[in-house]
């Protein structure tokens, strides 16, 4: 049983290191690329697709979990059909965080 507790505290560090140590403005690079077409990715964009939510939207629904947003972003929605590398899907992630007001 202490095995298997602390083998979840060593992959919860390596969760939160990997998150802190993503690169936001890597990320934002990115959503420029791959995800503008559809979301708005920062807060000067206009809007071009009525049912895709906000970058700003998405980051305060996993405020408390960037790290949920980052595996989300791997296993993406239908529409997506750009996929992401884990480090790519952190970077995103850490950009939206910036975005929670």
């Amino acid at each position: 049983m202490r095995l298997i507790g602390f083998s979840f505290i060593v992959a919860a560090s390596l969760v939160v290191s990997a998150a802190a140590a993503a690169d936001a403005d890597n990320g934002k690079r990115l959503a420029e690329a791959r995800c503008i077409s559809c979301h708005i990715v920062s807060p000067a964009q206009r809007r071009d697709v009525a049912d895709a939510p906000p970058f700003d939207v998405i980051g305060r629904k996993f405020a408390t979990s960037p790290e949920a947003l980052a595996f989300a972003l791997l296993d993406p929605h239908p529409r997506m059909n750009v996929p992401l590398t884990r480090r790519g899907a952190q970077d995103i992630a850490a950009y939206i965080n910036t975005l929670v007001k």
